[in-house]
């Protein structure tokens, strides 16, 4: 048994290795059992061509890897189980604008949306937080805390009434 290294994610593996332990990656395409999808049952990736900082416009995946886990989509768009990039729509997403179960972003859309300028979810975080439970400067939600809540601060209060009488 020979060590090479992993063309996605450079780790090093057996040569033996129909897929990447580490990304989930495919390496034995012609040798591959019969009925084996490197991305498991009913996986699916697409990575598009066209690249934009360096990674691709648009990384898609979906489904486990190869040996279990899930293989991050990583892209300036990326959609999967896993996502990270720009745009970034998945169960667990990292990015500047995000749409996730769990999300991580600047924009963050999220059931629990752990947003840096803007969080809105079930339970969110943010510089300005909208959600069930609100943490933030600026919070509002069944549960916020924050500097301006709501219930500390009228002018908040105001403004948000002067949107919705409209």
């Amino acid at each position: 048994m020979a060590l090479i290294s992993c063309p996605e994610c450079g780790k090093r593996i057996s040569d033996k290795a129909y897929s990447c332990p580490e990304c989930g990656y495919p390496l034995k395409r012609g040798g591959m059992p019969e009925g084996y999808n490197p991305l498991g049952y009913g996986g699916y990736e697409y990575k598009s061509k066209k690249t934009v900082f360096g990674m691709p416009l648009v990384h898609i995946v979906y489904g486990p890897a190869g040996v279990g886990g899930f293989k991050p989509a990583r892209g300036f768009i990326a959609i999967g189980n896993i996502a990270i990039g720009v745009f970034a729509l998945g169960g667990f997403a990292v990015g500047i604008f995000t749409l996730a179960g769990i999300g991580l972003g600047l924009l963050c859309f999220a059931g629990v949306a752990l947003g840096i300028g803007l969080g809105i979810g079930g339970i969110a975080t943010g510089y300005i937080a909208v959600g069930g439970l609100a943490i933030g400067v600026y919070a509002v939600g069944g549960m916020a805390v924050g500097s301006h809540t709501l219930l500390n601060d009228p002018s908040l209060r105001e403004f948000l009434e002067s949107i919705f009488k409209r």
